[in-house]
């Protein structure tokens, strides 16, 4: 969609279908803004990461004014190096989440090559006919912002990730008087958080949890104690240092991330009163109780720290039966498979785990069901658009701004053009959306064929065979099966090729007295090959045929 849109829209191209993906789009009178361009995580048959497509961005890249980013979180932040180089837009963000994104950008050597725009809290940013007012609020990583987007049609406030803490140990809490002062004047939206509707009732301070871990750690005075967390929680970080300091530890950190997000935290002033931290080489010199070592992978990605120590492929830290790992974290919707599989690996080693389920040791960044009718009592919003999780979570949001009575409640889905002129928000049209995964260098549509056919290998496996065709004959040369047979059926697997071979001359000789369009002699034989396979193996294999004349 390139025509003309007048007045003001919202759409939402990730961010309406799961957690995570956030990346949305205002338009006023046909300019631009976009807030926010992360990524996703899928890990299956080859991909590293998921961002949404920008087919429509493109179409439209000389109407966008800037991207402002609410906060540094890869799902607000990541798909940046990926997609900035489509679109170049000018970026504004609060100082620390500027930094972030430096630090990324400069890993695909686009360091100074990206205008990185660091805006105060409480100042506004004029673009077009547009102004963006970056408010603080609490959350799980320095410096985060809801957004106030002022057009001449009205206020729309977009709360970013946010909660209410009143005492933060690290960063600014929520700035409720500057939102109060937004609902007196009167706004004409709340786009707003979603991720932890299901939670009727605060959860507790970052204050409480460092309490909490120190009184857990001195708990084990003789046993080393692994804590993971997310990387990008600077609070954590620290409350990790005070309970090894509280009980005679160092702090040994493990993993690139916990690396990066320290050198980042000093650079933009926080941690100025810790020493530098321990580096994981130095860990197998020092007293095991008289470490705490805090390491990436709360979440079980595949080549976090975390999973390289419970799979035992960790070049440093190697696990004792008599450890202790706490998970001072929440586990994100859909990882819940990975965490599992690496707490599975830690009991097996005989390691004691110890989660957020029986501990308070993990304080959430997003608003209860409690801190969501507290912002609507600051806001007074006539008209909600829930944003910010996965469809279950919107819907549910949805019920707590009507029982709130809130007016006007739309359940947004990727993709939709709404409409914010009129009484009501509106449903107008819709934009082309989709999801495209990191492969190596390539980014690759999520549907398209390449993972389909890598999803028809991984559940049935790859024959290859090299097939001689000449004089009115076809012979087999080689057959090479991938996915199929174990080491030990060597002697079955020689069985079935020389039945493919019997089945191809006996089933082609008299189709060959006349000379075949190569493709119709593939896909006879693949065809043959399929059937043998599914009689003998009760499954379909993908077969590739090469034909040497």
């Amino acid at each position: 969609m390139n025509k003309k849109i007048n007045g003001l829209h919202f759409v939402p191209v990730g961010g309406c279908s799961e957690v995570g993906m956030n990346l949305y789009v205002y338009i006023y009178n046909d300019q631009w803004i976009i807030v926010d361009m992360g990524m996703g995580f899928d890990g299956s048959f080859g991909k590293e990461l998921i961002i949404p497509s920008c087919d429509e961005l493109l179409k439209n890249k000389s109407k966008i004014l800037a991207l402002f980013l609410t906060h540094s979180h890869e799902d607000h932040s990541g798909a940046i190096p990926y997609l900035w180089p489509m679109l170049e837009c000018p970026i504004y963000a609060r100082p620390f989440a500027v930094e972030m994104a430096r630090d990324k950008l400069s890993q695909f050597d686009m360091d100074g090559k990206v205008p990185l725009i660091k805006v105060l809290p409480n100042h506004e940013i004029k673009v077009g006919d547009f102004s963006v007012e970056f408010i603080p609020v609490a959350h799980s990583t320095p410096e985060s912002s809801a957004l106030a987007i002022t057009t001449p049609d009205g206020i729309v406030i977009h709360s970013g990730d946010w909660r209410i803490d009143n005492d933060p140990v690290l960063g600014s809490k929520t700035d409720e008087e500057k939102l109060k002062s937004y609902g007196d004047k009167g706004i004409l939206a709340l786009v707003c958080d979603s991720t932890n509707v299901f939670k009727d009732q605060q959860y507790g301070a970052e204050k409480d949890v460092r309490r909490n871990l120190i009184d857990l750690v001195r708990k084990y005075p003789g046993n080393r104690i692994l804590i993971t967390c997310f990387a990008s929680n600077l609070a954590r970080l620290e409350s990790c240092y005070l309970a090894a300091k509280e009980n005679g530890r160092q702090l040994v950190i493990v993993g690139r991330s916990l690396k990066k997000i320290e050198r980042i935290a000093k650079l933009s002033g926080y941690f100025s009163d810790i020493p530098a931290f321990l580096d994981e080489k130095q860990v197998n010199s020092l007293d095991s109780a008289k470490v705490l070592l805090v390491c990436t992978g709360s979440q079980g990605e595949d080549n976090s720290a975390l999973s390289k120590i419970s799979n035992g492929t960790h070049k440093s830290v190697k696990l004792k039966k008599e450890d202790i790992v706490i998970f001072s974290s929440r586990v994100i919707p859909g990882n819940e498979k990975m965490v599992g599989e690496v707490q599975n690996l830690l009991a097996e080693n005989g390691v004691k785990i110890i989660t957020n389920v029986d501990n308070e040791i993990h304080a959430s960044g997003h608003p209860s069901k409690e801190e969501l009718v507290h912002l609507y009592d600051l806001l007074k919003p006539n008209t909600i658009l829930p944003i910010h999780g996965g469809k279950l979570h919107l819907h549910r949001h949805a019920e707590i701004a009507e029982e709130y009575g809130i007016k006007n409640i739309l359940v947004p889905h990727d993709g939709a053009l709404i409409k914010f002129s009129g009484e009501k928000p509106e449903i107008v049209s819709e934009f082309h959306t989709g999801r495209l995964a990191v492969d190596g260098r390539k980014l690759l549509p999520v549907n398209g064929l390449v993972y389909k056919q890598r999803e028809e290998i991984s559940n049935s496996g790859l024959v290859s065979v090299c097939l001689k065709y000449s004089k009115g004959s076809v012979g087999m040369l080689d057959m090479v099966c991938l996915g199929i047979f174990e080491e030990s059926e060597q002697m079955e697997m020689a069985d079935i090729r020389s039945d493919i071979a019997s089945e191809i001359k006996l089933s082609l000789d008299g189709l060959l007295k006349t000379r075949l369009d190569s493709n119709k002699l593939k896909s006879l034989v693949e065809k043959l090959i399929r059937t043998v396979f599914v009689e003998a193996r009760g499954k379909k294999p993908v077969v590739v045929t090469h034909i040497v004349e």
